[in-house]
């Protein structure tokens, strides 16, 4: 198995920013939390700090531990289950490795996308529950949300185009 250690660093780093961010908040945060918005922007949904922490935690532990077994599982992964165009070309025996170890990488790049955002939205929802009597939609928002589709479809666009044509491998 062919390794790329900077998803799974960046992965990792992101999680310990994570930690510390709810380290640092939870203290300071109101006991009632504005976390849901409505279209107007006026919240909507309530949840007690300890509830949000908890819920927000386990929703970033579970995209940490699912890209780290990921990473570790892929090369088990009966080729049946793996759904990419031309995949009897890209994962022959002489291309498999290869293969692989690039579907791995766009796969933690994604996780670490994913967790980027998340740790994004809290910072959002933390930052306006300690500013305001009345929180409202915090107006990053859709910055955080475009930046976070925008990286989904760069990798996945990476995907199909590097699995597009036998023979071909175009750059990315």
């Amino acid at each position: 198995m062919r390794l790329n250690r900077t998803p799974m660093t960046v992965l990792l780093l992101l999680a310990a920013v994570a930690a510390i961010q709810m380290t640092h908040y939870y203290p300071m945060l109101p006991e009632r939390l504005a976390v849901h918005f409505g279209a107007s922007g006026e919240a909507n949904g309530w949840s007690s700090k300890g509830e949000f922490m908890v819920l927000f935690g386990a929703m970033e532990a579970f995209f940490v531990l699912f890209g780290l077994a990921f990473a570790f599982m892929l090369d088990r992964i009966p080729l049946a289950l793996i759904n990419v165009p031309n995949k009897h070309y890209w994962f022959s025996p002489e291309r498999q490795e290869e293969s692989r170890a690039f579907l791995r990488d766009q796969i933690l790049w994604i996780e670490t996308a994913t967790l980027a955002f998340l740790v994004a939205l809290a910072q959002l929802v933390f930052r306006e529950n300690l500013g305001s009597a009345l929180p409202r939609l915090p107006g990053g928002f859709w910055y955080v949300m475009i930046a976070f589709v925008a990286a989904v479809l760069w990798f996945s666009v990476r995907i199909i185009r590097r699995f597009s044509r036998p023979g071909e491998q175009p750059q990315v």
